[in-house]
C-alpha cells in the first residue's frame, strides 16, 4: 500500500472549513448563472478569474463577493451537499463548517432560512454519504456590530437544535481591535458555547495573545506565529487549547517557500495538541488528503505521528464526550488494520 492509499483510507475529522471558502468552483458557477449574476456584478468575469485563480491578498474582499451569488435557499443546499459528499470521498467522517452569517442576510436571506437552507445540504450529505456536519457560526472581524447579535444566535436552543455548535470569529485579523468581540464570546462562554476563534494569520503570536485574553478560546484555528511568541506558546500550553493549523494558508500567503518550513515538528516537539485542516479548501487549492500527505512526505511525520494528530482532530471537535470515545476507538480499529498492510516509501522517522 502506498502512503498515499493509507492517508486516502485513514478515518478522518476536519475542523474549521470556511464555507465561504469552500464553494467549488464548477458549482458557482452554475449557481452565477441560474442568478443572472453576469448581467448585475460589474467587473463578473475578473471574479470569476479570482474564484479559478485567486490573489491571496485578496481573499477576504472575494468571499462576500462569491457568496453573494448564493441567492436562493437551494444554493446553499447544493454548495453544503457538494461539500459533504467531497469531504466524504476523502474519507472524512465529521466536520465542523464555519459560516458568517451576515454574509446572508446581507443578501436577503433570514438566519432560520439559512439555517434551514445549511441542514438541508447537510442532511442530504449525511444520507447519501454517511458524512456529520456541525455549524461554527463566525463573526466577521470587519464587522462587529453583528457580534452580539450572532453569538445570541450561536446560544439559542433552536440553534443548538439545528447543529449549530460553536461561536468563531473569521477574517482580515487586524481589521478591529479584539476587544469589539470580547461581549459576543462572553455570552458564548456563559452559555457553555464552544468558543473557536481564528488567531495568527496576519498578526502571529500577538494575535494567539489576544486571542487568548480577551475571547477564552477552546480551540484556535491557523496559529500561526505561535512557535516564535513564548508568550502565546506559554498561554497554549498553561491553559491547554489546541491549535488547527493550515500549512497550504501559510504556503500560499508567502509565509513559507515549502511544507517543509512549516514549523510543525517544533511544535509537536513543544507539545503543543495539533490537528492539520484546510480552512478554505477551494481557495487554497488543497484538501485533508494533501494536508496529511504534506506532513508525512515534507514535514518529517511517521504515519504514527499522523495518526495521533488524526485522533487529535476528533479529541479537539465539538462532540460530545461519549461520541467521541467512540469515534477515537473506531478510528484507533481502522489505524490498526491499516497499519498491518505494507506501506511503501514510508519516510524516516
Amino acid at each position: 500500500m502506498s502512503i498515499e492509499n493509507f492517508i486516502h483510507e485513514m478515518p478522518k475529522v476536519e475542523l474549521n472549513i470556511r464555507l465561504e471558502g469552500a464553494l467549488l468552483e464548477d458549482r458557482l458557477l452554475v449557481i452565477a448563472e441560474q442568478n443572472e449574476i453576469e448581467e448585475t456584478l460589474k467587473g463578473f468575469a475578473a471574479w470569476a478569474e479570482l474564484v479559478k485563480n485567486p490573489d491571496y491578498t485578496r481573499i477576504e474582499e472575494i468571499i462576500p463577493v462569491i457568496t453573494s451569488w448564493l441567492q436562493q435557499p437551494e444554493d446553499v443546499a447544493h454548495v453544503v451537499y457538494e461539500l459533504g459528499v467531497t469531504l466524504a470521498k476523502q474519507n472524512v467522517r465529521y466536520a465542523e463548517i464555519s459560516v458568517n452569517p451576515a454574509l446572508f442576510t446581507e443578501n436577503g436571506f433570514t438566519f432560520e432560512t439559512l439555517l434551514a437552507a445549511l441542514n438541508d445540504g447537510r442532511d442530504r450529505a449525511q444520507r447519501g454519504w454517511g458524512i456529520r456536519m456541525g455549524w461554527i457560526l463566525a463573526i466577521s472581524r470587519d464587522n462587529p456590530r453583528t457580534a452580539d447579535e450572532i453569538a445570541r444566535w450561536a446560544s439559542n436552543v433552536a440553534s443548538k437544535k439545528g447543529g449549530v455548535i460553536g461561536l468563531g470569529l473569521v477574517g482580515q485579523e487586524d481589521a478591529q481591535p479584539i476587544g469589539q468581540f470580547e461581549r459576543a464570546f462572553h455570552t458564548a462562554a456563559k452559555k457553555d458555547v464552544p468558543r473557536l476563534p481564528n488567531a495568527g494569520s496576519i498578526l502571529a503570536g500577538d494575535g494567539i495573545v489576544q486571542v487568548m485574553e480577551h475571547l477564552a478560546p477552546d480551540r484556535i484555528a491557523d496559529g500561526w506565529g505561535a512557535i516564535d511568541s513564548a508568550e502565546a506558546m506559554d498561554a497554549l500550553l498553561e491553559n491547554h487549547v489546541p491549535l488547527n493549523i493550515f500549512m497550504t494558508r501559510a504556503l500560499r500567503a508567502g509565509q513559507i517557500e515549502s511544507y517543509a518550513d512549516y514549523p510543525l515538528r517544533r511544535l509537536l516537539d513543544d507539545e503543543i495538541v495539533l490537528a492539520l485542516g484546510t480552512g478554505m479548501p477551494a481557495l487554497y487549492h488543497t484538501s485533508i488528503e494533501d494536508e496529511y500527505l504534506a506532513a508525512v512526505e515534507q514535514g518529517g511525520l511517521s504515519l504514527e505521528e499522523l495518526q495521533t494528530l488524526a485522533l487529535n482532530a476528533v479529541r479537539m471537535s465539538c462532540l460530545s464526550a461519549t461520541e467521541k470515545q467512540a469515534m477515537v476507538s473506531e478510528f484507533e480499529e481502522a489505524y490498526a488494520m491499516l497499519s498491518a498492510e505494507s506501506v511503501t516509501d514510508t519516510p524516516a522517522s
